[in-house]
């Protein structure tokens, strides 16, 4: 069964059923709340906002479980479009590394994601966290021709999924502070 296509405030609806909210402006729908996690990451690599296309890497990790549905994600997109979502999958398993004890004291330990695509992207995970992230970074760079600082883009993600967090512990529980 082929999965509705979702507009992009939908797919925002869809991350903040999962906890994942990066984004504002979010629409629930029952699409949205069923859509599958291969057929949610596929949808999220295809969008022409580069704001929620981002959004891989806080899903990947709040939900490192669902990393068992980018092979089936990976089928579903072609092209720059499949290049992007191992990008930024293998962004989300460097920075699982880089961030992993404010990630374990905000959601408790975690399934570390395996690395799928880095030796696809050049990035064997053998190195500093960071160091490997920089050349994720320089890669991406190469590989779509924007040259942006792609590592600081890729950890702006990180740090504004924990600082929300962050944000919803004080909000829940105000004497953890």
């Amino acid at each position: 069964m082929v999965a509705p296509q979702l507009t992009a405030n939908e797919l925002v609806g869809a991350l903040d059923a999962l906890d994942v909210h990066f984004l504002t402006g979010g629409e629930s729908s029952r699409s949205a709340r069923s859509l599958a996690p291969e057929d949610l990451f596929a949808q999220l690599a295809a969008q022409p906002d580069a704001r929620i296309r981002l959004a891989i890497i806080p899903l990947l990790l709040r939900h490192p479980d669902f990393a068992m549905a980018l092979p089936a994600a990976i089928e579903q997109v072609t092209g720059e479009t499949r290049q992007l979502l191992k990008l930024y999958y293998t962004a989300g398993v460097l920075l699982q590394r880089y961030f992993r004890h404010s990630l374990e004291h905000l959601l408790g330990v975690q399934l570390l994601l395996p690395n799928l695509f880095g030796s696809d992207l050049g990035v064997s995970l053998v190195s500093e966290p960071r160091e490997d992230l920089q050349r994720l970074g320089e890669q991406h760079a190469l590989l779509t021709g924007l040259n942006i600082n792609w590592a600081g883009t890729y950890e702006y993600a990180a740090q504004r999924l924990i600082k929300r967090l962050e944000h919803e512990v004080l909000w829940t529980h105000p004497q953890a502070v």
